[in-house]
């Protein structure tokens, strides 16, 4: 596939999210990017993973927004006329995926080691609003005004009936408060206006500036950047696993599922104790308890 035009502003944006598709394409006979037809993408989104198998909806998802982001920058820059993405979507699957939440382990390893770069501070933040139990809908509405580091707590779902606030732990509000100090310094430079109610906390530009069905593909990627950064490649682990820890630790620490449906936003207590594994508990149960116990 012919990319070799992606070498001035859009490459670096652009190029990474088309690696995948280039190498699906190329092995079909397509060479360039406005080549690619709707029957190619569709076959890449639903292509095989390494390990065999088909993939998961999240990760055809996030396959399906990447390539769709790429596109819209092609044809913004000029290089591409059609977008072979128009009209297709990631069918939904019927049943209910299992249980994988992480470990406390891999958690505390997870929260460490988000960042893809040194500066990464948006990673960081979308990992401690996944583990605080926050949807990926309510990840990408986050703004800065959310964050209260004086009272250790971080504010989901304003403006919903289902707004709360979620208690966080000292490292979880480090991690927020360097956020919230790049955004600034990134303000500042840039000479915008500062507008804490606006300025996304966990998206590089406000959810509505996205298209809808890509917001929570954008989280998922994020999620499994960080995932992937850590070193955390346990078959059944996706993004998911970061709301299903915290389901399971919230039930380890008070084994009320009305405290675990509280924390996720769930109306349903039957959902909330869906969620709640019981192997993790017998595993890590005891665990939680001890540490909260200390603190």
């Amino acid at each position: 596939m012919d990319t070799g035009q992606l070498t001035c502003g859009t490459a670096d944006r652009y190029l990474r999210a088309f690696e995948a598709l280039t190498r699906y394409a190329q092995a079909r006979g397509v060479a360039r990017c406005d080549g690619v037809s709707p029957e190619v993408c569709e076959r890449y989104v639903y292509a095989s993973v390494w390990v065999g198998g088909r993939p998961s909806a999240s990760t055809s998802r996030v396959r399906l927004a990447a390539v769709r982001d790429a596109y819209r920058g092609l044809i913004d820059a000029g290089l591409c006329g059609v977008d072979p993405t128009a009209g297709l979507a990631v069918e939904r699957r019927v049943g209910v995926p299992p249980l994988c939440p992480l470990t406390p382990p891999e958690a505390d390893r997870l929260h460490k080691t988000a960042r893809v770069r040194t500066t990464d501070t948006l990673r960081p933040a979308v990992v401690v609003a996944a583990l605080a139990g926050a949807s990926h809908s309510e990840i990408a509405a986050l703004a800065v005004v959310d964050v209260d580091v004086a009272g250790m707590s971080l504010r989901l779902a304003r403006g919903t009936s289902g707004v709360r606030l979620v208690t966080l732990d000292q490292p979880s509000v480090v991690t927020l408060r360097l956020r919230v100090s790049a955004l600034q310094r990134l303000h500042r430079r840039s000479s915008v206006g500062w507008d804490p109610g606006v300025v996304p906390l966990a998206l590089h530009k406000p959810a509505s500036e996205y298209r809808r069905q890509s917001v929570a593909p954008t989280v998922s990627m994020n999620l499994s950047r960080a995932l992937q950064r850590a070193g955390i490649t346990r078959s059944g682990v996706r993004p998911r696993s970061l709301r299903e820890y915290a389901a399971n630790r919230v039930y380890a620490q008070t084994r009320r599922a009305e405290d675990v449906a509280h924390q996720l936003g769930l109306r349903s207590l039957d959902t909330a104790s869906r969620l709640v594994d019981p192997g993790w508990q017998e595993r890590w149960g005891e665990v939680i308890r001890a540490a909260n116990t200390h603190r």
